[in-house]
Order: C-alpha cells, then structure tokens, then sequence
C-alpha cells in the first residue's frame, strides 16, 4: 500500500473512531447516571463485549497472543483504563468546561511522549494546528472557566498526559492486539470506577439501556478504530483528530436534546475544525509527494 493511502487510511479510520465515541457524553446525559457509576458500568460493558469479540475473531489464536503479548498490553490498557477515569474525576472536581480544555493538551502529550522516548519528530505544522485547536476550545468555553486554580489543574492533567501517552505507545507497538487491550481497559477502568464509588454502582434497569449501547458497542468500536489508526499516523495527530470530540459531542447534544449551543461555541468549534481539516490536507500532500 502507498503511503499516501496508508495516511489516508489511518485519517479515516481515526475520525469514524472519533465521531462515534462523541456520543459518550450524550449517553452518559440520556442514563442520568453519575459520572463513577457511569465509568464502572461502561467498563464494564467494554470488558465484556470486547471480550467476546476477541474470542469470536481470533479462535484458536485466542490463547496464544494472550500468552505471547500479554505483557505488553498491561502498560497501554492501564493508561487507556485511567485516562477515562481521570477525566470523569476532573469532571467531578472541576466541572466539564476546565475538563474539556485540559483534554485538548493531549495532541501536546502524544508529541512529547513519541519524541523523547520514539524518536517520532512532530511536524510544526501539527503542532502549530494542536495549538490552534486548544485555542478554539479555549474560546468555546472561555465564559464559562473563570479562573483556573491549581487544583483544577491537578485535577485535570491526568486525562490528557495518560491519553497521549498511550497513543504514542500504541504508534510505536503496531502488532499489539487492540482487542486484547481494550479489553484490559475496560477492565481496569470498572475496577477503578468501582472503588472510587465507594462500590455504589447499582442503578435502575431503565438508565442501564444507554449504558449498555456505549460500553458494549460506542467504546469497543471507537477504541479499536482509534487504537488502529496509530498504525498508520502519528500520535500526535491521532490525539489531534480526537479533539473533535468536543464539537462532535456539542452536536449530539443539540440534536437529540435540543440544546442549542452558543455563538462562542460554534465560533470556538470552527476554529478547531478548521485547524485539523487544514492540518490533515497539508499533511496529506506531503506524504504524497
């Protein structure tokens, strides 16, 4: 395969990955569940359905990659695990607007961890556009962050360090199964949620149903798509695409809620759109040439 379309594959398959796990938040809204709650049961589910998945597609070979890359996957499911947790506890801590800009640091996360221990040379362009798109994000909510205090930066790093670190991992580590890693995930993100909870996580059936559709289909299928699109692009603009999170989300919103977004939001949402649209055609055209 060219590298062009190697690239173009990896864009693609990051940005599906990416527009379907925008619908956590929604789901998360439709259960009512608090945050911990929601965590445990969405591991949960991961856990289980991918746990399925795996053995469904890779039948005899089940046991054998279990044995030989089992290792391996305990460094990136624990960072995968974790990153979900901690932005659920920046959320709880710090409200969903200093969560969110904080999150968008992780294209400058994926940069550092792929340079200083891979090697992987960022291009200036990408993180010239990560810069830009922080700004947007900065811009949709910048109403609504008052001042920024040293707890809620505390609060708030985890996520996106754990999650570009995990990414430049998974850049550099192409054959580890990506099933078997969200697996472990899935795992250790339950196991977390449920001690932080305080092992509160019994919830009605009826909020259960959203919970089901993003642990058992929206997460696995978003985190494989994701996790396999490092085979083809760096980390840096993995972590960058994900930053579409935010608008994404804010539409979902808006379309099944009926929660219309603010001028700042759709001003700050074209800033970060434009800025990975012009940094993923740019790029395209280097590879190609």
């Amino acid at each position: 395969m060219k590298k062009d379309s190697q690239y173009l594959k990896g864009i693609l398959i990051t940005f599906v990955g990416v527009l379907v796990l925008s619908s956590d938040a929604l789901l998360i809204r439709m259960s009512s569940v608090p945050g911990f709650r929601a965590a445990f049961w969405r591991g949960l589910f991961t856990f289980l359905s991918v746990s399925i998945i795996f053995l469904i597609t890779n039948k005899k070979e089940a046991a054998t990659i279990v044995k030989t890359q089992y290792k391996r996957m305990l460094f990136p499911a624990l960072l995968w695990g974790s990153s979900g947790v901690a932005f659920a506890i920046g959320v709880h801590n710090s409200g969903a607007s200093i969560a969110l800009v904080m999150i968008s640091l992780g294209p400058f996360f994926a940069s550092l961890q792929s340079f200083l221990f891979y090697r992987e040379k960022p291009h200036p362009l990408t993180l010239l556009a990560a810069l830009g798109a922080v700004g947007g994000i900065v811009y949709m909510f910048g109403s609504q962050l008052g001042t920024l205090e040293a707890k809620d930066f505390f609060y708030n790093i985890w996520s996106p360090l754990l999650y570009g670190t995990n990414l430049a991992y998974l850049r550099n580590n192409p054959t580890l199964n990506r099933q078997g890693i969200s697996i472990l995930g899935g795992f250790t993100a339950m196991i977390l949620a449920l001690f932080i909870s305080r092992f509160q996580i019994v919830i009605p059936f009826k909020n259960l149903l959203p919970l089901i559709v993003l642990g058992a289909i929206v997460i696995p299928f978003a985190q494989l798509s994701i996790g396999h699109g490092t085979r083809f692009i760096p980390a840096a603009e993995s972590a960058l695409i994900s930053s579409l999170e935010t608008i994404i989300g804010i539409i979902y919103v808006w379309i099944f809620l009926n929660e219309a977004p603010s001028l700042h939001t759709i001003l700050g949402g074209a800033i970060v759109f434009f800025c990975i649209v012009f940094n993923t055609v740019v790029q395209a055209y280097r590879v190609k040439r």
